[in-house]
C-alpha cells in the first residue's frame, strides 16, 4: 500500500544523524588535500561605503594587489555598483574566485592591448576601425566619401611629447571615441600632421604616435637627408618666414615669436628670444615642422631673386 511505502522514507528521514568522534584516524604526521575553498584577501575586512572609499583611497583596508584588481573589475564605464552605497558587498574572495576575476581582467587587458595596436598601425582608418572596436564606431556613410590618404609613422617626433601634448590642449579632435571599458581614442590634425592619443579611465592622455601623408614623409626625409649636411656661411638665403605661437607650458610670455631662414638645399636656420633675454640660432631644429604647424606665420619674404 502507499502507507506501507512511506513508512520506510519516514523511517529514513527521521535517522539520527550526527559527527564522528572516531579519533583513531586523526593524524598529523602528513598532510592531506581539502575540497573546501580559503578565503583570502583583505576585502573580507570591509564593506559598504567602507569598501568604496577604500577602493579609490590609499587607506590600508585593502592591499595595493586587491585594490588594483578590484579597481578593474568595478570600472564605473562597465558596473553601476558603486551606487549601492551602504548596501554593498564585495565579491568573494576566495582563492577560486579571485584567480577567475584575474583571469577575466587579463582577457580585457588583452584586447586594451590589441585595440592600441591596431589604433597605431599606419593603415587605422576612423571612419572604418575595424572589429576590434564597438561597432558604433563605423560610419554609415564610409563609403560616399574619398579614399582615405596613406599616412606614415613619423618615429622622428618620438621625443617631442611634450611640446605636441601643449599644443593638444588647445585643439578640437578630428576623432574622439570612447570604448565600452572609458578608453577614450582620439586623433588630431596639426598642420599637415596626424597625432593620435589614448586615455584609460582615471589616466591622462599619452601620445601613441605622430604621422603624415605618405608623400609628406618622403619628401620631409629627402629634406632631412640634404639638412644633414648642416649650413654653411655661403648659403643664400631663400625665404624668410616670422612666426607667432603660444608659449610653452611655464614660459611666462603670452606669444612666442620666431624666424625661419630657409637656405638654399633645404637647410633651415631659426632665431628666436628666450625668455631670459638670449637670443636663439638654431640650425636644423628638428621639432621646426611641428612648430610650424601649430604657429601662425605673420610675415613672409621672398629672397630667391
Amino acid at each position: 500500500s502507499v502507507m506501507s511505502m512511506a513508512a520506510p522514507l519516514r523511517s529514513g528521514l527521521m535517522a539520527p544523524r550526527g559527527v564522528d568522534l572516531n579519533l583513531d584516524k586523526f593524524n598529523l604526521s602528513s598532510t592531506t588535500g581539502s575540497a573546501g575553498d580559503v578565503r583570502t584577501g583583505s576585502a573580507d575586512l570591509v564593506v559598504g561605503q567602507a569598501f568604496l572609499a577604500a577602493l579609490h583611497g590609499d587607506g590600508g583596508e585593502l592591499g595595493d594587489e586587491d585594490r588594483a584588481l578590484f579597481q578593474q573589475v568595478f570600472n564605473p564605464h562597465l558596473s553601476d555598483r558603486a551606487a549601492e552605497g551602504d548596501r554593498f558587498a564585495p565579491p568573494p574572495t576566495s582563492y577560486s574566485h579571485l584567480q577567475s576575476l584575474k583571469r577575466l581582467v587579463k582577457e580585457e587587458h588583452e584586447v586594451r592591448e590589441k585595440r592600441m595596436c591596431a589604433f597605431s598601425d599606419e593603415k587605422f582608418d576612423a571612419d572604418c576601425p575595424g572589429p576590434l572596436f564597438p561597432a558604433s564606431w563605423t560610419s554609415s556613410l564610409q563609403g560616399d566619401g574619398a579614399p582615405r590618404g596613406r599616412v606614415q609613422l613619423r618615429s622622428d617626433y618620438k621625443g617631442q611629447a611634450d611640446l605636441i601634448m601643449s599644443a593638444l590642449r588647445v585643439t578640437t579632435p578630428v576623432f574622439d571615441r570612447r570604448a565600452e571599458d572609458g578608453m577614450r581614442f582620439r586623433v588630431y590634425r596639426l598642420g599637415s600632421l596626424e597625432v593620435r592619443t589614448c586615455a584609460a579611465h582615471g589616466a591622462d592622455e599619452n601620445v601613441v604616435g605622430v604621422y603624415s601623408p605618405c608623400d609628406s614623409a618622403t619628401a620631409h626625409g629627402a629634406m632631412w637627408g640634404q639638412r644633414a649636411q648642416g649650413v654653411t656661411e655661403h648659403q643664400k638665403v631663400v625665404k624668410v618666414n616670422e612666426y607667432v605661437e603660444r608659449p610653452r607650458v611655464g614660459d611666462s610670455r603670452k606669444r612666442v615669436h620666431f624666424v625661419a631662414l630657409e637656405c638654399e638645399g633645404a637647410a633651415v636656420v631659426v632665431m628666436e628670444a628666450r625668455a631670459d633675454g638670449s637670443v636663439a640660432w638654431l640650425e636644423n631644429p628638428p621639432d621646426l615642422e611641428l612648430r610650424a604647424s601649430m604657429a601662425r606665420v605673420v610675415r613672409s619674404a621672398d629672397c630667391s631673386k
